[in-house]
């Protein structure tokens, strides 16, 4: 008979061996413990004690995966965490570290249509932080996940973002320590971690400043790197590919039509108000008008321009989910106008030659779009384009080749 008890006390053993550097010993018994909390939902699954400790499990068990190389399987743990801690209707701050985990782990497993997604939808769980006062309650823990969130858009999305997200995360997690000079407080990660993540939002922050072009702003972050972190220096960084550039090719070679688009979907990324998230660069009403410009132009870019068609239909299936997460009107009453275009613009990045574990997160983001579909009555299940889709989702899927 499966026990809480034992279980926990197997998760307590695990995590010593994990402790102690021994990650696949730790693993083995984790698997011990994983059974032992399967077993004990299987007779109570609604029971909350057991699914908060099975999620504290498995953001260990997702942790000794990745010290080990497993990111698959770390990415796997962290996906079932998060599904538990919602759930359990967590508060927003354990919620937002568990989407961050993931997000993370999903940049580590080449999942970063779930990456770029899931850290904006914890950055979203957080906002009614404010941003500009050092002293309120969460500060601390929103310059923590917007730096954490400026890591993962690097990654993951457009490097205009990513320095944007960069940026803001350093100046508030500068006001935080001029706020608390003996230390970041209680309230947040241990002083260790966060002095860490402004580290490496001034090296991402300057970093991606002098790839773009934007000495002056390369070298403040520079100077600002070497003021809190003497002889620490910016890593090089390729000439970005943003979306603004993307589609200011894509115009100039005839594929997109709309100029004034362009500004209205990427602000300044040098300024003092640029959006450090998803959700902030545009008004959610705008993904909808982006979705339907871009969508030709990627279906034309996607066989010859393959990475202009990835960079514009991953920032607007973003821009997207942003705005049905936030259930914006337009898009969900007319769902049935914009839900078969989102469709053709995911499935035309089939056609671009990418590999890896890329196209299973493709394929993870059209199952819930032809889910969503089919529920909406959006389109019908026989319809050439789902059809095309379930082939794809049948090929590269999680459960491909099962």
């Amino acid at each position: 008979m499966p026990n809480r008890r034992h279980a926990r006390r197997t998760h307590r053993d695990a995590v010593k061996l994990a402790a102690a550097g021994n990650h696949q010993g730790a693993l083995a018994v984790y698997a011990h413990a994983v059974g032992e909390f399967r077993g004990c939902l299987a007779v109570h699954p609604e029971d909350r004690g057991t699914r908060s400790d099975f999620a504290e499990l498995l953001a260990d068990l997702a942790a000794s995966h990745a010290a080990v190389g497993e990111v698959a399987q770390a990415y796997a743990a962290q996906r079932e965490r998060v599904s538990i801690t919602a759930g359990l209707e967590a508060g927003p701050v354990e919620r937002a570290a568990a989407r961050l985990d993931l997000a993370e782990a999903a940049v580590g497993a080449g999942r970063l249509l779930t990456a770029a997604t899931e850290a904006d939808a914890a950055l979203g769980l957080l906002d009614d932080v404010d941003p500009a006062a050092p002293a309120s309650p969460g500060f601390t823990i929103l310059a923590d996940a917007i730096a954490r969130a400026a890591r993962v858009f690097a990654r993951a999305a457009d490097p205009d973002l990513a320095v944007g997200a960069a940026d803001q995360a350093a100046r508030m997690l500068i006001a935080a320590r001029q706020a608390a000079p003996g230390g970041f407080g209680a309230e947040g990660i241990g002083l260790d971690g966060t002095s860490g993540l402004l580290r490496d939002s001034l090296r991402l922050a300057a970093a991606l400043h002098a790839a773009a072009g934007r000495p002056a702003h390369a070298k403040g972050a520079a100077d600002l790197l070497q003021r809190h972190f003497p002889g620490t220096e910016p890593p090089a960084a390729p000439i970005p590919l943003t979306l603004r550039a993307a589609l200011e090719t894509a115009m100039r070679m005839g594929a997109f039509f709309d100029p004034r688009l362009i500004d209205r979907l990427c602000p300044d990324p040098a300024g003092r108000d640029a959006p450090a998230t998803i959700s902030a660069r545009c008004d959610p009403g705008l993904a909808a008008v982006a979705l339907h410009t871009a969508e030709p132009a990627v279906d034309v870019l996607a066989p010859t321009h393959p990475n202009l068609a990835w960079r514009i239909a991953t920032e607007v299936h973003y821009l997207l989910t942003a705005a049905d997460r936030v259930g914006e009107r337009n898009l969900h009453l007319n769902f049935r106008d914009h839900g078969p275009a989102w469709l053709a613009m995911l499935m035309a990045l089939t056609a671009t030659g990418k590999q890896g574990p890329i196209l299973t997160d493709l394929a993870a983001a059209l199952a819930e779009l032809c889910d969503r579909l089919r529920t909406r009555h959006a389109a019908a299940e026989h319809e050439p384009m789902v059809l095309a889709a379930n082939r794809f989702i049948a090929a590269h899927g999680d459960g491909a080749g099962r």
